[in-house]
């Protein structure tokens, strides 16, 4: 089965990411599978200093994500 990566990670205003604050491994048969898998993550983003969440696929590209794109924990916005 193929291996997927939540990330947890704080989105800047110029479109930039950190390096994720979280990772997990989502072992799914199909992308579709994946992505539901992930949405049923719990995230604390405002205790995690967060405000984005993407799935990646087994070659690294993003697949899905969820932004708070009303949160800026990064105040230079």
């Amino acid at each position: 089965m193929p291996i997927y990566r939540f990330c947890v990670a704080l989105r800047h205003c110029d479109g930039t990411v950190d390096a994720p604050v979280r990772e997990e491994s989502i072992l799914a048969s199909n992308a579709d599978e994946a992505i539901e898998a992930a949405k049923r993550i719990h995230v604390d983003m405002v205790g995690t200093w967060t405000n984005s969440i993407y799935l990646t696929d087994p070659a690294g590209h993003v697949i899905w994500s969820l932004r708070l794109g009303e949160v800026w924990l990064d105040r230079d916005c």
